[in-house]
């Protein structure tokens, strides 16, 4: 099992291939046979070229995106994130879960985040009062 040392520094690593090189990212974070699941659309890829066909198409879509990690917690060969992702002049914030392997790769990564929309379009009271 990864340390805990490892882990916070390949979540690093991660933040920063995802803003600056996704297709390193899918490569050097993520394990050949990744599991990536967005929680909310109940999408999942299996396997690094899954993945790496999906962040190609999202890059199509929208290349501005950013993202920054706000907090990691670390329990075992597990970092839960807290995210605030930007894309254009939208923001919105999201949780993933991350799960390494011996190696440090990342085996498992549970993301729950709202859409491009940002946040003020998972407000509550804003739908509440529209």
């Amino acid at each position: 099992m990864p340390t805990r040392e490892r882990i916070l520094e390949q979540v690093k690593h991660w933040e920063w291939t995802w803003n600056n090189d996704i297709m390193r990212m899918v490569d050097e974070c993520y394990a050949e046979n990744c599991e990536v699941t967005d929680m909310f659309r109940t999408r999942t890829f299996y396997g690094r070229e899954e993945l790496r066909q999906m962040e190609q198409h999202m890059l199509k879509e929208d290349s501005s995106r950013s993202m920054d990690v706000v907090n990691v917690v670390v329990d075992g060969n597990v970092a839960a994130l807290e995210v605030h992702m930007h894309w254009g002049k939208n923001e919105t914030v999201g949780v993933a879960f991350l799960t390494f392997d011996e190696d440090g790769f990342i085996l498992t990564d549970h993301s729950y985040g709202g859409d491009e929309g940002g946040p003020a379009d998972h407000d509550p009271r804003r739908r509440e009062s529209s």
